[in-house]
């Protein structure tokens, strides 16, 4: 569960990233547990895995964030981890066709490019997450995600949202 929430929010970042254009050459995974949990065991963990170029191609950034997960990832006890956070986290943003490609392990951009659009085009026209990769799992079937009930009302970014009175 913990490989798909991550390989999910890769996915949303190669979005992101090919809408903008951009592109980054490295990613960084994080995860951690509850520090309100104090009866479970308590972890926090994160590594930066490096890419031998610039990229926005979902495929790649889900290889190298499940990379980290399995460089950082280390059996509990006799109770089991539970994670209540999971990311990705990247910087140093370039435009794609401005940065440069790597002689040795260089990435396939003429191939990734014609799949990832495509992607793109399909989750454009019938929702985000209609088209996904397998490893970030379905997006009706994740048990994972955020919960919303909770969550304080954004009165300043949505106007749907603001209170209204009636008289």
């Amino acid at each position: 569960m913990l490989e798909e929430a991550v390989a999910a929010h890769a996915t949303r970042l190669g979005e992101k990233l090919r809408r903008e254009g951009l592109g980054t050459n490295h990613v960084t995974v994080f995860y951690h547990t509850s520090e309100h949990d104090r009866d479970d065991p308590m972890r926090s963990v994160s590594t930066t895995v490096q890419l031998p170029e610039h990229t926005s191609d979902t495929l790649a950034l889900i290889k190298a964030a499940r990379h980290g997960v399995a460089k950082t990832w280390r059996e509990p006890g006799e109770r089991p981890w539970r994670f209540s956070k999971a990311g990705i986290v990247t910087n140093d943003l370039v435009p794609l066709s401005h940065s440069p490609r790597a002689l040795i392990g260089a990435l396939d951009r003429e191939r990734s490019g014609p799949l990832m659009a495509a992607m793109d085009a399909c989750n454009a026209r019938w929702g985000r997450g209609a088209v996904v990769p397998a490893r970030a799992g379905l997006v009706s079937r994740r048990d994972w995600n955020t919960k919303f009930e909770m969550r304080t009302p954004r009165y300043t970014t949505q106007v749907s949202e603001l209170p209204v009175a009636y008289a």
